[in-house]
């Protein structure tokens, strides 16, 4: 069986119709992009996107990625998938804080709603201080979550 993608799972979740995904009555949904970190080093091979066309949420591996914690005798496991959510927008801060509220809402909304996954959770958000002006970015941590999982023997 192939471990889930956590990041994948998310974007691809967001990207689905309105009661179950980006709700857009609440704020514009913003430009939706997998990081996948699909060269050797992250300078060759970055992410590129243009504010000028509207905001932007990057899902990419947290770190750790994938934490194992076994119970007991090792027959089973608490496996957390862990992923980043950085957001950027040019429009003011309070968009920001709305973008994060809207994935914030999705968490709560889809906790028990992936079937790779018995829980989602939204852990927190740092918002960004960024030396350049109009422009406000933040991270948000979110933890994917499968408990007494049988590990592989």
């Amino acid at each position: 069986m192939a471990e889930p993608l956590a990041t994948k799972e998310l974007i691809t979740a967001l990207n689905a119709a309105t009661p179950v995904g980006w709700n857009a009555s609440n704020v514009a949904k913003p430009s939706l992009i997998e990081a996948t970190g699909t060269g050797f080093d992250n300078a060759a091979d970055p992410i590129r996107f243009d504010l000028n066309r509207g905001d932007v949420l990057v899902s990419r591996a947290g770190s750790p990625a994938f934490e194992e914690a076994p119970i007991g005798n090792w027959n089973y496991a608490n496996k957390t998938y862990n992923v980043e959510v950085e957001l950027y927008t040019r429009v003011d801060r309070q968009r920001l804080y709305d973008l994060m509220g809207e994935v914030r809402r999705f968490c709560h909304d889809r906790m028990h709603g992936f079937s790779a996954f018995q829980r989602i959770q939204f852990r927190n958000f740092m918002e960004q201080t960024q030396e350049q002006a109009n422009l406000w970015t933040g991270i948000i941590n979110v933890q994917f979550v499968n408990q007494s999982v049988v590990l592989e023997t």
